[in-house]
């Protein structure tokens, strides 16, 4: 009888251990949502572009980042989380809006500064004052592999502030459909 309660304590002792590390890993994750940076206007909205074709690429713009907080932040990182059947990401990149102001939208690569294109910024780290806009944010290249059923959703941001690095999503809907090309 010895035995076989010796058994189930070995076999149920991995399984504790488990729960009690995964109880531990979550509570260490729950913590890391930061509340710092809001998206303006298209973090609220959905924009779109219906002039697609497969095998190209575009830039989509993810939203500007400006810090509420009282405090500054280094935004390390951002990537679109949510990514449908038909587009694959294959980079991202930051850019400066200068004073033209933030580009919304989809935007071909290899576009001309004629339709509002942004410099391209050197660097992968964008510094946010405390109560300030970014010039700088973030665009993802997007390559379209097929039809497009659904949205690019969810920008996730990692920034760092003091010793503390926090993990934010912020609204960011992009619809991308095939379409008749755009006449140069």
């Amino acid at each position: 009888m010895s035995s076989s309660k010796s058994r189930r304590r070995t076999r149920s002792f991995p399984f504790a251990v488990f729960l009690a590390l995964s109880t531990t890993t979550l509570t260490a994750c729950s913590g890391s949502g930061g509340k710092a940076l809001d998206g303006g206007g298209q973090a609220a909205n959905l924009v779109g572009y219906e002039h697609t074709q497969v095998g190209e690429e575009y830039w989509v713009t993810m939203p500007e980042m400006s810090n509420n907080s009282g405090k500054p932040i280094t935004v390390l990182s951002a990537k679109i989380v949510d990514v449908p059947a038909g587009l694959r990401i294959t980079g991202y990149r930051v850019a400066n809006a200068g004073t033209g102001g933030h580009p919304i939208g989809v935007i071909p690569v290899g576009a001309t500064d004629g339709i509002g294109r942004a410099s391209a910024h050197k660097g992968g780290q964008i510094q946010i004052k405390p109560h300030a806009l970014s010039s700088l944010y973030y665009e993802a290249r997007v390559k379209v592999t097929g039809p497009v059923h659904g949205d690019l959703t969810t920008c996730r941001y990692e920034y760092r502030q003091g010793s503390v690095t926090y993990h934010e999503d912020l609204g960011c809907d992009t619809r991308i459909r095939l379409g008749g090309p755009l006449k140069k």
